[in-house]
Protein backbone atom coordinates (compact mmCIF):
# COMPACT_ATOMS: atom_id res chain seq x y z
CA UNK A 1 0.00 0.00 0.00
CA UNK A 2 1.58 3.60 -1.19
CA UNK A 3 1.00 6.05 1.68
CA UNK A 4 1.23 10.11 1.23
CA UNK A 5 2.90 12.06 3.62
CA UNK A 6 2.82 16.29 3.62
CA UNK A 7 4.67 18.20 6.21
CA UNK A 8 3.42 21.66 5.98
CA UNK A 9 6.01 24.55 7.19
CA UNK A 10 6.08 28.54 7.21
CA UNK A 11 8.49 28.24 4.85
CA UNK A 12 8.22 25.08 2.36
CA UNK A 13 6.23 21.95 1.97
CA UNK A 14 7.52 18.30 1.75
CA UNK A 15 5.57 15.95 -0.07
CA UNK A 16 6.07 12.40 0.17
CA UNK A 17 5.07 8.88 -1.20
CA UNK A 18 6.36 5.92 1.07
CA UNK A 19 5.19 2.35 1.80
CA UNK A 20 4.00 0.14 4.46
CA UNK A 21 7.60 -0.87 5.25
CA UNK A 22 8.74 2.92 5.91
CA UNK A 23 10.45 3.40 2.79
CA UNK A 24 10.74 6.61 0.75
CA UNK A 25 9.39 6.09 -3.04
CA UNK A 26 9.41 9.60 -4.04
CA UNK A 27 9.86 13.40 -2.63
CA UNK A 28 9.22 17.46 -3.53
CA UNK A 29 10.11 20.13 -1.69
CA UNK A 30 8.08 23.42 -2.79
CA UNK A 31 8.05 26.25 -1.28
CA UNK A 32 4.77 27.74 1.11
CA UNK A 33 3.19 30.66 -0.97
CA UNK A 34 -0.47 31.71 -0.56
CA UNK A 35 -3.19 28.94 -0.15
CA UNK A 36 -4.06 29.29 -4.14
CA UNK A 37 -1.00 29.11 -5.21
CA UNK A 38 0.64 26.06 -2.72
CA UNK A 39 -2.56 23.49 -2.67
CA UNK A 40 -2.42 23.05 -6.07
CA UNK A 41 0.83 21.77 -6.79
CA UNK A 42 0.23 19.65 -3.82
CA UNK A 43 -3.19 18.05 -5.19
CA UNK A 44 -0.78 17.66 -8.52
CA UNK A 45 1.71 15.89 -6.98
CA UNK A 46 -0.28 13.12 -5.03
CA UNK A 47 -2.77 12.70 -8.00
CA UNK A 48 -1.27 10.28 -10.29
CA UNK A 49 0.30 8.49 -7.35
CA UNK A 50 -1.95 5.51 -6.02
CA UNK A 51 -1.46 6.56 -2.72
CA UNK A 52 -4.21 4.90 0.10
CA UNK A 53 -4.03 7.11 2.77
CA UNK A 54 -2.54 10.50 3.52
CA UNK A 55 -0.59 11.67 6.78
CA UNK A 56 -0.53 15.54 7.47
CA UNK A 57 1.77 17.27 9.80
CA UNK A 58 2.03 21.05 10.60
CA UNK A 59 3.45 23.05 13.18
CA UNK A 60 0.64 25.52 13.50
CA UNK A 61 -2.94 25.63 13.09
CA UNK A 62 -4.59 24.54 10.21
CA UNK A 63 -7.72 25.47 8.83
CA UNK A 64 -9.68 22.22 7.02
CA UNK A 65 -11.92 24.09 4.90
Amino acid sequence: MLLGAIEAGGTKFVLAVGNQEGDILDKLTIPTERPDQTIPKIVAYFKDKGIKKLGLGAFGPIDLN
